[in-house]
Order: C-alpha cells, then structure tokens, then sequence
C-alpha cells in the first residue's frame, strides 16, 4: 500500500476524503460552471456526490493516491479537492484541482497543488506528473504557469468533455528533474511549511 498521509500546510489541511464530505462537496459540484471545466458533468443530486466519494475511496485502498480534501486550518471546512490520478502508475500521475468559486484566485490551489508536488517526489518517488487542462480554462493556464509545469503542446480534436463537445488538450508536465531544480528556490523553503501525518 502506498503512503496517503494527511498533510498540513499553512493554511490548508489536505486529508483523503470522508463520507461526511458529501454536502460540502455537492455544494460547487452541482454547479454548472464548475463539472465541465473539469471534464465532469455537474453533479444532480447528493446520490452522485456520495457515489463519487464512494468510488475514491475504493480506488485508493486499491493502491492509488487518495482524492484529497483540501480543508481551510481555520475552521475545517472542505473547499475542494486535489489528486494523483488517471494514469497513476509506479512512476507517473496527473494531477487533478477543483475549487469552491468563493475560494478561488486566493492561492489555495497553488499551495495545495505544491504540496502534492512534494507528496509526488518525496513519497511516491514519481518521475512525472503531467497536467492537462482545456485551452479556455485560463484558471488552469494561470495555475499551470504558477506551479512551473513546461508547455508540452495542444493535443486537437484529443478529449469528449462531459457535454459531448468535442475539444482540444492542453498538456503540460512536471518531472523529478524539474522538482530537483525548483528544490532550492521553491521546494525547500515550502516544504519546511508541510506536516505530513
């Protein structure tokens, strides 16, 4: 079994999601504006949110990086979720964000974002963590940029999003050499930041 540790940042707490998170998580995930951007359909009712938190918690006793909660230090409310996912393999994962609309453009991604970084190649010990989003997601573009990913190009015609429209990828990687040089300037004085549990 692969390490799934809750981890502290300064502001964040990210833990592997809990059937109670339900109402917290159907409250942005039923959102029109919120499932296709992501590439899912917006949740109908709490059924399907249960449903979600149902399948990542048996994906991740199957072995595979948990679907964090990304939870506020200050009172514990859960405002998102990040994750290690798709292609997840011994050496490779994507990374996956969504956010509450209230508590976007703060910096909570970006902070909970790097903490996986490190949960990636400090404790899974990846090669690479590829990043994909849609060409008109600038919330994505903008995040992309900030975490330091490298462009790798525009996949065309490449993903059916989740209202049938066919549409572009962009694609964009991380690997252990990059978070090797990022170590100095970024990684180390962040990672002094974490707890990991």
């Amino acid at each position: 079994m692969i390490p799934q540790p809750s981890i502290e940042t300064t502001r964040l707490v990210l833990r592997p999601l809990r059937t109670r998170d339900e109402a917290a998580i159907f409250d942005y995930a039923k959102r029109p504006d919120i499932g296709i951007k992501a590439g899912w359909n917006p949740h109908k009712n709490i059924h399907e949110t249960r449903a979600f938190i149902h399948q990542a918690r048996k994906v991740a006793r199957m072995g595979h990086p948990p679907v964090y909660g990304v939870t506020l230090k200050s009172d514990g409310k859960l405002i998102g979720t990040v994750q290690l996912h798709t292609f997840y393999k011994d050496f490779k994962a994507d990374i996956g964000m969504v956010c509450h609309p209230d508590y976007q453009r703060q910096g909570y991604m970006k902070e909970a974002s790097r903490a996986m970084l490190v949960y990636a190649f400090d404790y899974l010990n990846l090669k690479r963590v590829g990043y994909w989003h849609y060409p008109d997601n600038d919330a994505s573009k903008g995040l992309r940029q900030a975490l330091g990913f490298t462009y790798e190009g525009v996949l065309k015609k490449y993903h059916k999003r989740a209202d049938g429209l066919i549409v572009d990828f962009v694609a964009s990687s991380y690997t252990d050499e990059d978070y090797a040089l990022d170590f100095n300037d970024i990684y180390f004085s962040f990672k002094q930041t974490l707890v990991f549990r």
